[in-house]
C-alpha cells in the first residue's frame, strides 16, 4: 500500500530509502530521499521548475493547462483532484487544447458554454467557466497572459437537483434485506459515515458496550487503491451505534476476529475495500433491492432523521463531520419548508373541515326551526 505525506503519495524501498514517481515533460522522473519532507520538498521544486520551462509565445492552453493540473493539486483532496482532472481533460481540452494561450478569445470560452447550456448542463458549464477562468489568472500571473478572456462572460444559474432519500418502503427493504452486503448499508444508513470512511473502519474503533463508533480516519482513493489518511475536516468524531444496527455491527466485529481481519468491512476475497469494490457491491445489492442505492443518498437520509428527531444544527454538524454548520443549515432550512408546507396543507384542510361542519349545523338548525314551527302550527 502506498504510503502519503501531505498530498504526495510515495513508496518505501527495500533498501529503506523513500521513492516518488512524477512525470516531467513527458518523461517519468524518480526522486529519492531518506525522509518523507525531504522528498515532499524536491517533489514541490520539481514541479514549479517543470512550469518555467515553456515558451509562453508557443505555449498552447493543453500544455499550460496539463502544467497548472500538476502544481495546483498540490494540498488538494483525491475528490478535488479528479474534478480538475475531469473537467479539464473532458472539456476544456477538446475545445482549446492545441490553441495558443494568446489566441484563446473571449467568444471561444462563450461557445464552450453555450453548447453545454444547450444540453442543460448547467452545472458543469458553471464549473468550466470558473475553472478556465482560474487557470488564465495563473497565466497571467505567469506572463503567459494580458488579460483574462474569461473577464464579463457572465456565470450561468446553476440550478441542483433535489436529494432524493429512500422511501419508507425502500427503508423497510434495506433493513429486513439479508443480502451480503446489506449490513455493509445499513451501518452507513444508520451512522451517516463516508463511504471512505466505513472503509478505514477497523474493530478497534468499535466499542459495543459504549455503543459508539470513532470515526478518526478514512481512505483517498488513488487509481482506485485506497491510502490511509485524515478524515475530510481533518477531526476525529464520536457517533452512537443506534439499536436499529446494533446487532448488525455486533456480528460484523465477530466475523472480523474470526477471520484475523483488522477492517470492519473487508472484500469477500479478504483485504481492504477498493472504489470498484464498493461499486461492485453497489451493484449487486440493487438487483436484490430492486432499487439504486449509494452510500452518499445513504448519509443524506441518516442527515434527514437527525432534523425530525429534533437534533440541533450543531450536534448534527459534529455527527456528520461537516467543516462547518452551512451544509447542514441548507438541509435544514429545506425541511422547514417542506414541514411548513405540509402544515399549511393540514391547516387548509381542517380549516375546509371546519366550515363545513359549521353550514352543516346551520342547516340542521334551520330544518329543526322549521319542523318546530309546522309542529306548533297544528297545536303540538
Amino acid at each position: 500500500m502506498a504510503k502519503k505525506y501531505k498530498e504526495m503519495t510515495y513508496t518505501v524501498r527495500a533498501d529503506g530509502r523513500l521513492v516518488k514517481k512524477m512525470t516531467v515533460n513527458d518523461k517519468p522522473v524518480y526522486i529519492y530521499s531518506n525522509t518523507a519532507e525531504d522528498l515532499y520538498n524536491q517533489f514541490l521544486e520539481k514541479k514549479y521548475n517543470d512550469l518555467k520551462n515553456i515558451d509562453s509565445k508557443e505555449c498552447n492552453f493543453k500544455t499550460y493547462a496539463e502544467k497548472w493540473l500538476r502544481i495546483k493539486s498540490s494540498g488538494k483532496s483525491e475528490a478535488t483532484i479528479k474534478e480538475y482532472e475531469y473537467i479539464i481533460n473532458k472539456y476544456l481540452i477538446p475545445y482549446f487544447g492545441f490553441r495558443k494561450m494568446h489566441n484563446i478569445k473571449k467568444m471561444d470560452i462563450e461557445e464552450l458554454q453555450s453548447d453545454l447550456l444547450e444540453c442543460e448542463h448547467y452545472e458543469l458549464a458553471h464549473k468550466c467557466i470558473r475553472f478556465m477562468k482560474t487557470i488564465c489568472n495563473d497565466a497571467i500571473d505567469n506572463d503567459f497572459l494580458i488579460k483574462n478572456p474569461c473577464n464579463n462572460i457572465k456565470e450561468p444559474k446553476v440550478i441542483h437537483k433535489e436529494k432524493e432519500i429512500l422511501t419508507k418502503e425502500q427503508d423497510e427493504i434495506l433493513l429486513n434485506s439479508t443480502h451480503k452486503y446489506a449490513p455493509f448499508f445499513r451501518v452507513i444508513r444508520y451512522t451517516g459515515m463516508r463511504k471512505e470512511e466505513i472503509s478505514a473502519l477497523t474493530i478497534q474503533d468499535i466499542d459495543l458496550k459504549n455503543k459508539t463508533i470513532s470515526i478518526n480516519k478514512a481512505f483517498s482513493y488513488v487509481k482506485n487503491q485506497p491510502t490511509l489518511k485524515e478524515t475530510k475536516n481533518k477531526k476525529p468524531r464520536t457517533v452512537p451505534i443506534l439499536d436499529i444496527v446494533y446487532s448488525d455491527i455486533k456480528n460484523q466485529v465477530k466475523i472480523a476476529k474470526e477471520n484475523n481481519q483488522q477492517n470492519l468491512f473487508e472484500k469477500q476475497t479478504g483485504g481492504v475495500l477498493t472504489e470498484e469494490a464498493i461499486r461492485c457491491m453497489i451493484g449487486s445489492i440493487k438487483i436484490d433491492l430492486g432499487f439504486k442505492i449509494v452510500p452518499h443518498q445513504l448519509r443524506h437520509c441518516y442527515c434527514t432523521m437527525l432534523y425530525y428527531s429534533g437534533i440541533t444544527i450543531k450536534q448534527t454538524q459534529k455527527l456528520m463531520g461537516h467543516s462547518s454548520a452551512k451544509m447542514v443549515y441548507d438541509l435544514y432550512a429545506h425541511l422547514d419548508e417542506q414541514k411548513e408546507r405540509v402544515f399549511n396543507k393540514i391547516n387548509v384542510y381542517i380549516k375546509h373541515l371546519r366550515k363545513r361542519e359549521i353550514r352543516l349545523s346551520k342547516k340542521l338548525s334551520k330544518k329543526r326551526f322549521v319542523v318546530c314551527k309546522s309542529l306548533k302550527s297544528v297545536g303540538i
